[in-house]
This record gives C-alpha cells, structure tokens and sequence, in this order.
C-alpha cells in the first residue's frame, strides 16, 4: 500500500501545476509563457529523461529507431482524429490541440513511470519516494501546461483526472493480470514514448515558438524552463 501511495504522488503533481494556473490572472501572458516554458521542459524530458533510458533498455538501435518513428507516426495519427488541428484556422483552437495531445502522450508516459516507481518502492520505499519526487518536479510544469493551454472545463477536468490516475494505471494491470514487465517491452514504451513527445516539441510547439519568437514572456518561459531541467539534472 505505500508503494502505491508513493506512486500516486507523482500523479498528483500535476494537478499542483493546475493550482499555480488558477493564480495567474492575465490568461494570454500565461498561455504564451507555458510555450516557451513546456517546449524547454519537454525538450529537458527527450534528451537527459528518457533518451538515455531508452538507449539503456533497447538492445537494438535500429529497433530503437523504429519505435521512435512509431511513436511520431501515432501521435501524428491522432493529429487527424483530434479536433482543431489546424494552426492557420484558428490560432486559440491550435493552442487547445496542443494541450490535448500533450495531456494523450504523457498519460503514457506516467503510466510507464509509474511502473518503476511502484517497483523501485517495493524494494526500497525511500529509492521509490526520491524517484516520486523527481518524477513530480518534473509533472508540476507540465501540468501548467495542459492547465493553461486547455480552456473547456469539462476536457480539462477529464485530463488532468486522468493524467492523476495515469501513474497508477500500469500498477493496476501488472496487479490485474499478473505480469511482469520485462527490460524490452519498457525501452519500447518509453522510446514509442518518446516519439510523441519529439512530435509535439518539433511539430507543435515550435510552430507556436515561431509566432511568437520577439516575445519576452515567451523566453521568460523558456529561461524558467531551461532553469528547472537543470536543477532536476542536479537533484
């Protein structure tokens, strides 16, 4: 039981990234500075997160490359299905796009990291809490993201619901059907992984980084961001 509590704690986090948005009043500044700031994070995620994880996991790089590629080609999928996917159409629509499909890739990913927290704190609670808490500082500005980019209330609740529970997710399913998840299917959930979130950095939000290169609160956001990557490289 306190394997799954410290577990959850990650899922929580995000919703302490929605909290911080609830005091921000000029909702504009906020959304423009979540693009500086989540494109800085996300990019912190692909190359010092999961990349090196991935490489560690995936025996093959050609294999690797593949579910990279596959990943991408998911989300890119997705892109079609989910609603207001087009930039020049409506820029406000755009915005929400993004929040979305980001909040779709990193259920996936809580899930997966929720899976080795729950291990890791099995074997050793305080491995498993310290593992939760970097987890965590990495999910509180990615929850302000999805807060600030996402603006219907019922999607929003659902989102961040979901993106709560996603960390204990994988639990569930090992507990229900009794698996173990070996070294390869995790390298090819966290490289599919990273794929999408590639995706939404290069084919998302840089659009959005482009729109609004001569802003200050943009690269405010991006020097906050690029800030909180490395002190959670030096945690």
């Amino acid at each position: 039981m306190k394997a799954i509590l410290i577990t959850l704690l990650s899922g929580l986090s995000f919703l302490l990234g929605y909290l911080i948005t609830k005091f921000v009043k000029n909702e504009k500044r906020l959304v423009i500075f979540s693009v500086g700031f989540s494109f800085t994070i996300i990019l912190g995620l692909i190359l010092f997160d999961l990349l090196p994880e991935s490489l560690e996991l995936m025996k093959s790089k050609y294999a690797l490359v593949g579910f990279i590629l596959s990943g991408i080609l998911v989300l890119k999928i997705l892109d079609v299905f989910v609603p207001d996917h087009s930039h020049s159409s409506d820029h406000t629509n755009h915005m929400e796009h993004i929040g979305l499909i980001s909040a779709l890739a990193l259920i996936l990913h809580n899930i997966i990291e929720g899976t080795a927290i729950y291990s890791n704190a099995i074997g050793n609670t305080k491995v498993g809490l310290m593992m939760a808490l970097a987890v965590s500082f990495h999910n509180i500005p990615l929850g302000i993201q999805v807060s600030s980019l996402v603006k219907k209330k019922n999607e929003k609740a659902i989102l961040l619901f979901s993106l709560v529970l996603s960390s204990i997710i994988g639990i569930i399913l090992i507990k229900l059907f009794n698996v173990t998840i070996s070294a390869n299917v995790l390298g090819m959930l966290m490289s599919i992984t990273l794929g999408m979130l590639i995706y939404i950095a290069f084919f998302e939000l840089l659009c959005e980084i482009k729109e609004h290169f001569k802003d200050k609160t943009l690269w405010l956001g991006v020097v906050i961001g690029a800030i909180l990557v490395l002190v959670g490289i030096l945690l």
